[in-house]
This record gives C-alpha cells, sequence and structure tokens, in this order.
C-alpha cells in the first residue's frame, strides 16, 4: 500500500488542526499515521488485529467499511504502538487525536454508544481483505 492508500481515511484538515493543536509538524504527525498504519498493516496485519480485539473487548468495531475498520481500544494499545514506533508523548498524543477526531467527525453518536471507555483507532484494511 501506497503513502496515500494507508492516509485515506485521514482528512487533511483534521491532521493539519489536530498538529497545530498539539504544537507538532504536520509532517512529522502525517509520517506518525502513515507508520502506524504500515506497523498494523504488517504485523500482524489488520484482520488479524481485529480479530484479537474482538476477543479482547465487547462488541470493539464501531463501523467496518471495505476500505477500514474503526475499533475502540484500550488506551494501553496506544501506549504499546507508541512504545513500538518510539514516539514521543507529544507526538503520540497527536496521533491519537487525529483517530479521535476523525471518527467524531464520521461516525454517528448512536454507531459510537458503548465505546465511552475506549479509544477510536482507524485501520485501513488491506485492498485484498
Amino acid at each position: 500500500m501506497t503513502d496515500a492508500d494507508l492516509m485515506a481515511p485521514f482528512d487533511d484538515e483534521v491532521v493539519r488542526a489536530v498538529a497545530a493543536e498539539n504544537d507538532v509538524s504536520r509532517d512529522v504527525l502525517a509520517d506518525a499515521l502513515v507508520d502506524h498504519q504500515r506497523t498494523m498493516q504488517e504485523n500482524p496485519g489488520v484482520e488479524d488485529l481485529v480479530y484479537e480485539w474482538r476477543k479482547q473487548y465487547a462488541d470493539p468495531v464501531l463501523e467496518r467499511t471495505p476500505d477500514r475498520y474503526v475499533v475502540g481500544v484500550r488506551a494501553a494499545v496506544w501506549e504499546e504502538y507508541g512504545e513500538y514506533l518510539d514516539l514521543d508523548d507529544q507526538v503520540l498524543a497527536a496521533l491519537v487525536a487525529v483517530h479521535q477526531e476523525q471518527v467524531l467527525r464520521t461516525l454517528s453518536a448512536d454507531a459510537l454508544a458503548g465505546a465511552e471507555n475506549l479509544v477510536p483507532l482507524i485501520a485501513v484494511r488491506s485492498q485484498s481483505a
């Protein structure tokens, strides 16, 4: 997948606004978004991750389309990605905020019901999924 494919679920307006709010360069944040998506694609794969999250959490899938999953995960999942990707706290906070803001802009309140204690995560599905 190309970087553009991995960035497809994220409106550039959202990325720019979150970057500015978190005092992070837009390019640094975009690189973190791509790295995070690529990591999920490669290790162990988005479908496998979603399967594992379904086993761990009660109904974590908030939306499933041919292009993406939106899931609710515990904050610890994000912390693990931050460590794995060697992100500083500021960039990690911005990365999480982009996912949250994009989900708030695209999903209905009904779709988000029941996910109050979970943090949204958008996972791009591979084109062969």
